[in-house]
């Protein structure tokens, strides 16, 4: 709203200054080449992040062998491979698993990534990333947990993550399905 507010309040002033007769020409001059900046200013920042968010809408969210892919039309945004989940650090109980701490109803299912920047295994959340409403967002991430237990059977999951999503690990190797 103030992105309307600022352009508008500045074409005002300079129209009250130019009909001024009691304010000189450079300071009249001045105002119009403020207010044609500001104005400038403005309409290309509404453009840039316009064309931000065109770049980074997540449109399409898809499941496979390989793990989680965000898509933008035909680009792939970014993925999550199953390949890049690592074990619990520290020999810990589960690798993949729901924080018991949570308070809210809308689970997040935690896991480990080696993070390239610092040299560390990192806990990651699960979490959709699209800009708008995710109706089957459930479905996915059941799918994701049961590609974790075909593709990656040497991760520990959390039997509150097998009961919330409804599954059962039989800890067979990927070959067997």
């Amino acid at each position: 709203m103030i992105v309307v507010i600022i352009p508008l309040m500045m074409v005002l002033m300079l129209v009250l200054t130019l009909k001024s007769k009691e304010i000189i020409i450079e300071i009249k001059i001045l105002i119009a080449v403020l207010t044609i900046a500001v104005t400038g200013l403005v309409v290309w920042s509404l453009i840039k992040q316009g064309q931000g968010k065109a770049g980074r809408k997540i449109t399409q969210i898809v499941v496979d062998s390989q793990g989680i892919h965000d898509y933008s039309g035909q680009d792939l945004v970014r993925s999550l491979k199953y390949s890049e989940l690592r074990p619990a650090p520290e020999n810990g109980k589960y690798d993949i698993f729901i924080p018991r701490d949570q308070t809210d109803a809308d689970y997040t299912v935690c896991f480990y990534l080696f993070d390239d920047a610092f040299n560390t295994i990192k806990l990651q959340a699960f979490t959709l990333n699209a800009d708008g409403v995710i109706i089957n967002g459930n479905e996915l991430r059941k799918h994701f947990i049961k590609g974790i237990i075909m593709f990656r059977p040497d991760l520990k999951i959390d039997p509150g993550v097998l009961d919330l999503y409804k599954l059962e690990n039989n800890n067979k190797p990927a070959s067997t399905y």
